[in-house]
């Protein structure tokens, strides 16, 4: 585990949508996964356009000190991995679609590119990724993918004919996603689309477990995006919303009884239960089924077309 304890590392930011600089308090949040923070910071909402967000946030440059060694997405293994490539190749099939070949898809954030692998598996060839983790780019190479070292910011501009873009909780890691999703807009072809998963701040789960929802995640994610908030930022950036999916399974409920145990305390209860993590996710999995019914569950998924023309 990494502590940093310079908080200069942090700075003072304005909302990441509308750019208002007039937070109100919510509360206080720490990184209760992997200890990056010398403090807790605050997460606030934004009182011209209601968007959560946390402030300070890392500075530009700053961000690999907050993804330790040992950060989940880049080092899945045993049946977490095994049990993630399943969910990946259900969810492939329901969105084949939009994934089947001729199309060109770019995935934003690929980490080690286990999606991308996955669709090319599944027929489609024609695949690429955007990562700004070496060692995660690294890995993405070594299953033969293309992936560029970088962000946004470094992406060739030129290159504007993709028929899919692939956001895999991605938008609550960035500092601007509304600037971002502006961006992306340009690397589409006409009538292309955007499939972007995240965090549901208006979910069953972030109300039961308040600061210990596993969706907060700070400082690694900076905002808190509702399905109001999404349909706000996806619209100003020009897309129309096709879909909005809640995902069902269990793994937040899971994940929040592990932290909220750290919370407290309780490190004897948080050992049987990290023994017991696959098994929790199952026995939640009716739970998580009912908030997808009642559109409160904490993952989504979001479908959004660019215009045709």
């Amino acid at each position: 585990m990494m502590m940093s304890s310079d908080t200069s590392l942090l700075e003072p930011v304005s909302c990441g949508l509308c750019g208002a600089d007039d937070p109100e308090p919510l509360g206080w949040l720490d990184d209760l996964r992997y200890g990056t923070l010398p403090a807790p910071i605050q997460l606030v909402i934004c009182r011209r356009c209601k968007f959560r967000y946390l402030t300070p946030q890392p500075r530009p440059g700053t961000e690999a000190r907050f993804y330790p060694r040992e950060y989940d997405p880049h080092r899945r293994q045993g049946i977490t991995a095994w049990a993630r490539r399943l969910a990946l190749r259900r969810e492939i099939r329901q969105l084949w679609s939009y994934l089947a070949p001729p199309r060109r898809i770019l995935e934003i954030g690929c980490a080690t590119g286990e999606l991308l692998q996955l669709i090319r598996e599944a027929g489609n060839p024609r695949v690429r990724g955007l990562e700004p983790d070496a060692e995660a780019v690294q890995l993405a190479r070594a299953r033969g993918l293309e992936v560029i070292e970088g962000t946004l910011d470094d992406f060739n501009s030129s290159d504007r004919n993709y028929d899919t873009i692939l956001l895999q909780h991605v938008l609550e890691h960035l500092a601007q996603p509304q600037q971002a999703l502006s961006r992306i807009a340009t690397l589409l072809r006409p009538g292309g689309v955007v499939i972007a998963w995240l965090p549901n701040g208006h979910s069953w789960a972030a109300t039961f477990f308040g600061p210990a929802w596993m969706g907060y995640d700070p400082p690694r994610h900076r905002s808190v995006f509702t399905p109001e908030t999404v349909r706000r930022a996806f619209t100003a950036a020009g897309f129309t919303i096709v879909s909005e999916y809640h995902e069902w399974h269990g793994l937040e409920w899971a994940w929040g009884l592990r932290l909220l145990a750290r919370v407290r305390g309780w490190k004897r209860t948080e050992r049987l239960l990290t023994r017991l993590h696959f098994v929790l996710i199952l026995a939640a999995t009716p739970i998580g089924i009912l908030a997808a019914l009642f559109r409160r569950s904490g993952r989504i998924r979001i479908i959004a077309h660019k215009p045709p023309v």
